[in-house]
């Protein structure tokens, strides 16, 4: 790998390794913030929320930032970083929880800048052939964020106070940001430039994005309750539970780092679609078995890694479907992943509680199913921006119409219309032309006066159409 790309895909991974971090770590450390500013477990919760709630609303509108400014876009993720540097500072100098509350919140808004350029960065600079390995690399950045930078912010805490883990945060996305400012370059020829047309309507992105909302409903409604399963069902001690969760963690990263790997060889939408049948076949072989603890561990490993291989071949494929709104896709996948997780989390619970972890793994590996049917869409079509040819329809003609040839050859006049009327009478021209065309055919000797005029009208209305067809530019707008 050269040394530039090995640079971009290390300071990518690097900064979505703080981000997993900052977003992971608060969890553990809720106790040790409630206690010092006496408030009830459930209200220092609120920290998190907040967090994830300007998290998943900002990431759209940092998206679109990213899309309309392309030649700001360092500018975006440096001043994401900056921000996320000020908002940690202040976590750590608060001294009230109303001041705390309000710096995590902060810090989720400075974070929709940051996840949505990285992901958007890679996906635009990445050769095609390799695009979806090197997503799985920043990904697993992100991951690495959960498993080995939450438990070192943890230690960290315990050390030397939950406020000095907010403070080496600070300096780290400090020294990123100048670092994300250096290498990245100003302005990418792949994406959209400005004043050019969207690629796709918004209805296609949110279903495209519906199918990470179903597959993180799917993971996280699992996993959310998977220990507490463990310690009431299988009487597990808080090791084996840590170990469950190592072998999850483990999975997951490998999953992540293969799945591109894949996607590139087989194709995105093929190892996204497998991994989410995968899902299926994992969560209901784990609501089974889940208590036979010589399978379990092989079981959660090939779950998170099979779950996992679908995030970076996903993001391939989405970034394949709408290059010309890269910024804002990649930033609706992260709500949409977000989302996913408030569901599963809030809807397992009473599942869990009325029947138990089977039933809640058979009804996630439903929605698991039901996200690899949506997932078996075809890819959108995209629009293009420049002049359409007239391509008159009279050209299903045969040699019996003589003015076939010529209105082929014919060139189009670009000609912007004003109205939907005249876009209306164009499509009512363009059908007439059509039938007119059908009953030349169908009665080439029959009925010579009739023959005659239709042939006269259709020549009339294909001169017509050839004259006024384009683009209709103003209703695409």
């Amino acid at each position: 790998m050269p040394g530039k790309s090995a640079l971009l895909l290390l300071t990518g991974a690097a900064t979505l390794f703080i981000v997993g971090t900052d977003v992971f770590v608060v969890s553990p450390l809720l106790p040790s913030i409630a206690a010092e500013f006496a408030v009830t477990p459930a209200v220092a919760g609120w920290l998190v929320t907040a967090m994830s709630i300007m998290y998943a609303c900002g990431s759209p509108l940092m998206g679109m930032l990213f899309d309309h400014h392309p030649r700001s876009r360092r500018m975006i993720l440096w001043s994401g970083l900056m921000l996320f540097c000020l908002a940690n500072l202040w976590t750590g100098l608060a001294t009230s929880y109303a001041s705390l509350l309000a710096s995590r919140a902060l810090s989720g808004l400075a974070l929709a800048a940051i996840a949505p350029c990285v992901y958007a960065f890679i996906s635009d600079l990445a050769p095609a052939s390799r695009r979806a390995a090197w997503l799985s690399i920043v990904v697993s950045g992100n991951l690495t964020g959960l498993w080995a930078g939450t438990p070192l912010g943890t230690l960290i805490a315990e050390q030397h106070g939950w406020r000095f883990t907010f403070w080496l945060i600070a300096g780290a996305s400090f020294l990123l940001s100048w670092v994300n400012l250096a290498i990245w370059p100003q302005f990418s020829g792949t994406s959209q430039q400005p004043g050019r047309k969207p690629g796709a309507p918004v209805t296609l992105m949110f279903r495209s994005v519906l199918v990470t909302v179903y597959w993180s409903a799917a993971m996280y409604g699992v996993y959310t309750y998977l220990g507490t399963a463990l310690a009431q069902d299988n009487r597990f001690s808080p090791l084996q539970i840590a170990s469950a969760l190592i072998a999850y963690g483990v999975g997951a990263m490998l999953g992540s780092l293969n799945g591109g790997r894949l996607a590139d060889k087989w194709g995105a939408k093929s190892i996204s679609t497998a991994s989410l049948f995968g899902i299926v076949v994992m969560l209901t072989a784990i609501g089974l078995l889940y208590q036979a603890e010589g399978w379990l561990l092989p079981f959660l490993f090939g779950w998170a890694f099979i779950g996992y291989a679908f995030v970076p071949s996903y993001q391939s494929r989405l970034s394949q479907e709408y290059p010309a709104r890269l910024g804002r896709i990649m930033a609706w996948n992260i709500t949409g992943m977000y989302i996913g997780m408030t569901v599963g989390s809030y809807l397992g619970g009473p599942v869990y509680e009325a029947w138990g972890f089977f039933p809640l793994a058979c009804v996630c590996a439903a929605i698991a199913l039901i996200a690899g049917l949506c997932s078996l869409r075809p890819a959108p079509k995209q629009k293009k921006s420049g002049r359409v040819s007239a391509v008159p329809l009279l050209s299903l003609c045969k040699s019996r119409v003589i003015f076939h040839r010529k209105t082929g050859a014919a060139s189009a006049v670009p000609v912007r219309f004003s109205s939907l009327l005249e876009e209306t009478f164009r499509i009512i021209r363009s059908a007439s032309t059509c039938w007119l065309a059908f009953f030349i055919r169908r009665f080439p000797r029959r009925f010579s006066p009739l023959h005659r005029l239709a042939a006269g009208c259709a020549s009339v209305l294909a001169r017509r159409t050839r004259t006024h067809s384009c683009q209709p530019s103003g209703l695409a707008a």
